[in-house]
């Protein structure tokens, strides 16, 4: 049975010295906020680790290999640990976090009535476990090179997107998920042949921002949030649209989302959808900006965007139609269209696109440049 080792940070002090991290081949850590509000946590660690004061760098305590042990908001007697492996590099250590498995080490804040946990996460392991669930193992190679690619631009340029909470990026789709340890040979082959490489723009990381699937095509990014990129526009794509998804909705249900003051639904005016054609209510690519809703109380205009929100639909690429009871919502594509479509990558791939070739389709004048 495994011995608890309960953290009672104040208690045992090993050392007073600073820690020097072992040598390593050098690349970035990125601090992801995995829990908040807690009261507790249970860790294990793979290897023998130390627990360093974070403000002052000297270490608290020595914790074991394969042993359980728990941080406790009520006995932490300092603002925040970390902890990171006494001998082997921190990208060879695995911490598991409440019978969670994850790359590299932890650090523990304590606030004002909880703590919250991070995970100290090696970039090029972090992205083992972006990758994996960002897009599915089984893509071509070339594919998950670029989306290997581009997670890791979106890392670097969106660290500290979270620094109020104390770390750099979150694990939900807010940032790009991260399910922590993921072991596939073509996740590992992705990040390992593209290893430091980031695409840039006049000298500075570019915004990589990618998506499930287009529909058809991708759309300029000034169009869904307001500030135009000259390398985030609308681009066609190789797979035409193939496989159109419907939405369904009472009329009844419809009107209701709008409120009393709306009345019943008597009319929605918008173009019809034609993939790539714009329209005074369509952008460029063909996705609403917005359409008219008439009740017979209040005529309302509404985005696309809002459309998307209210009705849960999978993209802005859509028609709408009332067939007697129903309104219908039949559509393209997932996601909000701007840079990489994901299926769009995996079709370029197929075809003998390089993922240098695939990056640049998506994000165009960027450059490919290996940072470290």
């Amino acid at each position: 049975m495994l011995r608890k080792f309960l953290i009672a940070v104040m208690i045992l002090v090993v050392a007073s010295v600073a820690y020097a991290e072992p040598k390593k081949v050098w690349q970035p850590e990125i601090r992801v906020g995995l829990l908040s509000g807690v009261k507790q946590v249970n860790l294990k660690v793979s290897a023998p680790c130390v627990v360093i004061n974070a403000a002052k760098g000297s270490i608290l305590q020595k914790i074991p290999a394969d042993n359980y042990f728990t941080v406790e908001f009520d006995k932490l007697n300092v603002n925040a640990i970390e902890i990171r492996p006494e001998k082997i590099p921190i990208k060879d250590l695995r911490t598991t976090i409440d019978d969670k498995e994850y790359y590299g080490g932890v650090t523990v804040n304590k606030g004002k009535d909880s703590l919250t946990v991070i995970n100290l996460a090696p970039l090029e392991e972090y992205l083992r476990g972006v990758v994996s669930k960002e897009m599915s193992p089984s893509f071509p190679a070339e594919a998950l090179k670029a989306q290997t690619v581009a997670a890791r631009t979106f890392a670097l340029k969106n660290r500290g997107r979270h620094v109020k909470d104390g770390y750099d990026l979150c694990d939900s789709t807010h940032c790009q998920v991260y399910i922590g340890v993921a072991a596939y040979d073509s996740i590992d082959k992705a990040v390992d042949e593209t290893r430091g490489e980031a695409l840039t723009f006049k000298e500075k990381l570019a915004d990589t921002n990618f998506h499930t699937d287009s529909g058809g095509m991708t759309e300029n990014v000034g169009d869904v949030w307001g500030t135009a990129v000259s390398y985030l526009v609308a681009v066609k794509e190789i797979l035409q649209p193939v496989e159109p998804w419907t939405v369904k909705v009472g009329v009844k249900d419809f009107s209701s989302r709008f409120g009393e003051n709306f009345g019943d639904l008597k009319k929605i005016k918008l173009s019809k959808l034609t993939v790539g054609k714009g329209a005074s209510d369509r952008t460029a690519s063909g996705r609403v900006k917005s359409a008219q809703i008439v009740g017979s109380k209040k005529t309302l205009t509404l985005e696309g965007s809002e459309f998307r929100r209210k009705f849960s639909l999978p993209s802005t690429l859509f028609d709408i139609k009332i067939d007697g009871n129903e309104v219908i919502f039949t559509g393209y594509g997932s996601g909000h269209g701007v840079g990489m479509s994901q299926v769009g990558a995996r079709e370029y791939a197929k075809n003998g696109w390089s993922y240098e070739k695939i990056l640049a389709h998506y994000y165009s004048g960027t450059k490919l440049k290996k940072l470290y």
